[in-house]
C-alpha cells in the first residue's frame, strides 16, 4: 500500500510539475555548476558567463547574446552608403599627418632648433668654466687625483656637448632647411647686436653732448667774467675735444645705422619674402587637408564595433577624457600661433619704423603693416569657437559613457544574482522533490511543498523579468553613447575641419597677396634706384 500511495504521490506530483511549469530534475546533478563567473569588465561582455553553468544560466546567456552582438553593431539601422566613423580617423589621421610635414619646412626656416642649440651652447660653456675651476683649485691643492677624475667627467661632458652642437649646427645650415638669403635667426641676432651697438653709441654721445653743453657755458660765463687766459684755455681744449667726440659719434652711429638697413635691405627683407612664400606653401597644403578631412567626418553614418568592444569600459572613458584635454591643447596651440605671429610682426613692425627716411620706398616696412592688419581679419575666432564646440560634444560623450558603464555594472550585479537565485531555486527543488513520502503524509501537505516551489519560481521570474529590463536599458544607452559618438564627430569635428579650411583659405589669399605685394614694391625700388 505505501508503494502504491508513493507511485501515485509521484504521478501526482508529475502532473503538479507539468501544470505549474516546474523544470524537470533528472540532469540537475549535471548542470548545476560548481564556480561562477563573470564577464571580465576590460572586454565589457555583458552576461557572457563560463560554459558548463546551469540551464537557466546558459538560457540567459544565450539570450543576451545576440547576433548583432556576434557580427558587430551598426548604430544605423537603416543602410547607409556613408562612412564607418573609426575607418573615417585613420583617414583624418594620414591627413593630419600630411598637414604635419608640410609645415617642417616653415619650421626649418625659422629654425626653431636654435632653442636646442643655444641651451647645448650654454651647457658647453657651463662645463668649460667647471673645468677651469677644476684646474685652478687643482693647482692650488696639488692633488693630481681629483684633478685627473674631475677633468675627466666634465670633458666627457662636454664632448657629448659638442656632439649635440654638431648635430644641431649641421641640421640649422642644412641646405635644404636655410633660406636662400642667409640664416634668418643669424640675421635677427646681428640686427639685434647692431641696434644695441646703436643704442649705446646715441646714449654715449647724448652724454657727451650735455658736457659739451655745460662746458660751454661755463667758458662763456668766464670770457662774461674776464677770468683768467689760463682757465679759458683749459676750458676752451675740453670744449673742442668734447666737440671731436660728438662729430665721432655722430659718424659711428651712421655707419651703424647703415648697416643695419644693409642687413634689412640685403638679408632681413628677402628672408621675410622666403618666409611668406614657405607659409603660403604650407597653407595650401593645409588647406587640402581639412577640406579632406572637413568631406570624410560629413560622410560619417555609421560606427561598426566588433562584440569585444562594443560595450563601454574604464578604457573608452579614459580614451574619451584624453581626446578631451588634447583638444584643448590643440586650441591652445592654434590661438599661441596666431598671437605668436602677430607679436612677431608688430616686433619686426617696430624695428623697422624707426628708421623710414630711406631713398627707397619702405618696401620692409610695408610688408609688416600689410601682414598684421591682414592677421587681424583672419576667421581665427570661428576656429575656435568650432573647437569648443566640439569639446562640448566630447565631453557629452564622456557622461554618456559613464552613464552605460553604471547601467552595465548594474545589469552585471543583477545578472549574478539571479544566478544565486536559481542556484538557490535548484538546491530547494531537489531537497523537496527528492523526499519519500510516508503514507502518513496526505496529498495536502505534498501540494503545500509544491505551492511552495511555485512561489519561488514566480519570485525568480519576476526578477529575471527586472533583469531584462535593466538589460534593454543598458543596450538603450549603449545606442544612445554610439548615437552620440557619431554625431558628435560627423558634426562637431568637421565643424572644426570647415572652420580650419576657411581659416586656411583666408591664410593662403593672405600670404599670396603679401607676395605679390613685396614683388612690386621691390620691382619699384629697383627701378627707382637704377633709372634707365
Amino acid at each position: 500500500m505505501g508503494n502504491g500511495l508513493s507511485q501515485n504521490s509521484d504521478e501526482d506530483l508529475r502532473l503538479v510539475r507539468e501544470k505549474e511549469g516546474i523544470p524537470e530534475l533528472e540532469d540537475d546533478g549535471e548542470r548545476v555548476t560548481s564556480d561562477e563567473k563573470v564577464g571580465d569588465l576590460s572586454n565589457c561582455n555583458v552576461g557572457q558567463e563560463e560554459n558548463g553553468g546551469t540551464e537557466a544560466v546558459t538560457e540567459r546567456e544565450d539570450a543576451n547574446v545576440s547576433q548583432g552582438e556576434q557580427n558587430g553593431l551598426r548604430v544605423i539601422d537603416t543602410p547607409t552608403n556613408g562612412r564607418e566613423l573609426l575607418e573615417a580617423l585613420k583617414d583624418v589621421e594620414d591627413h593630419f599627418l600630411r598637414a604635419y610635414d608640410s609645415g617642417l619646412d616653415v619650421s626649418r626656416m625659422l629654425e626653431t632648433n636654435m632653442v636646442q642649440m643655444q641651451s647645448a651652447l650654454e651647457e658647453i660653456k657651463e662645463n668649460s668654466s667647471k673645468l677651469m675651476r677644476s684646474i685652478t683649485r687643482s693647482r692650488s691643492t696639488s692633488s693630481t687625483l681629483s684633478w685627473s677624475s674631475s677633468c675627466k667627467s666634465l670633458l666627457t661632458s662636454s664632448s657629448k656637448s659638442s656632439s649635440t652642437w654638431t648635430q644641431f649646427n649641421n641640421d640649422l645650415f642644412d641646405d635644404n632647411g636655410v633660406m636662400g638669403s642667409g640664416s634668418h635667426s643669424l640675421t635677427l641676432g646681428r640686427l639685434y647686436a647692431w641696434e644695441k651697438k646703436l643704442f649705446e653709441e646715441v646714449k654715449a654721445g647724448e652724454e657727451t653732448r650735455r658736457i659739451y653743453e655745460r662746458k660751454c657755458s661755463q667758458l662763456r660765463n668766464q670770457d662774461n667774467r674776464g677770468d683768467g687766459l689760463n682757465t679759458g684755455n683749459k676750458i676752451g681744449v675740453e670744449v673742442q675735444d668734447l666737440y671731436t667726440r660728438i662729430l665721432v659719434a655722430i659718424r659711428s652711429a651712421e655707419s651703424i645705422s647703415k648697416r643695419i638697413q644693409k642687413l634689412k635691405d640685403e638679408e632681413l627683407q628677402p628672408q621675410l619674402v622666403d618666409l611668406l612664400h614657405g607659409l603660403m606653401r604650407n597653407w595650401k597644403i593645409l588647406s587640402e587637408s581639412h577640406e579632406t578631412q572637413n568631406r570624410i567626418m560629413s560622410e560619417v553614418k555609421s560606427l561598426n564595433l566588433p562584440s569585444y568592444g562594443m560595450f563601454c569600459n574604464d578604457s573608452h572613458q579614459l580614451a574619451t577624457l584624453k581626446l578631451e584635454a588634447e583638444l584643448q591643447i590643440w586650441r591652445a596651440c592654434f590661438a599661441s600661433y596666431v598671437s605668436s605671429q602677430k607679436a612677431y610682426i608688430e616686433a619686426l613692425l617696430g624695428m623697422s619704423s624707426l628708421q623710414t627716411c630711406r631713398v627707397k620706398g619702405p618696401t620692409l616696412l610695408g610688408i609688416c603693416h600689410d601682414w598684421l592688419a591682414c592677421l587681424d581679419k583672419l576667421p581665427d575666432e570661428a576656429v575656435t569657437y568650432a573647437m569648443k564646440s566640439f569639446g562640448k560634444d566630447v565631453r557629452a560623450l564622456m557622461v554618456q559613457q559613464g552613464e552605460e558603464h553604471r547601467q552595465k555594472r548594474k545589469v552585471d550585479g543583477l545578472a549574478r544574482e539571479l544566478d544565486r537565485k536559481v542556484l538557490a531555486f535548484q538546491r530547494t527543488e531537489r531537497r523537496v522533490l527528492g523526499l519519500k513520502f510516508s503514507e502518513q503524509e496526505t496529498e495536502l501537505h505534498v501540494r503545500n511543498r509544491i505551492e511552495y516551489l511555485s512561489e519561488m519560481k514566480d519570485q525568480l521570474d519576476m526578477f529575471r523579468k527586472r533583469l531584462e529590463a535593466e538589460k534593454v536599458k543598458h543596450h538603450t544607452t549603449m545606442h544612445e553613447t554610439q548615437h552620440i559618438a557619431v554625431n558628435g564627430f560627423q558634426t562637431g569635428f568637421s565643424s572644426v575641419f570647415e572652420a580650419l579650411a576657411e581659416f586656411s583659405k583666408s591664410a593662403m589669399k593672405m600670404y599670396d597677396d603679401l607676395i605679390a605685394f613685396s614683388e612690386n614694391a621691390m620691382g619699384f625700388d629697383e627701378k627707382n634706384t637704377n633709372p634707365s
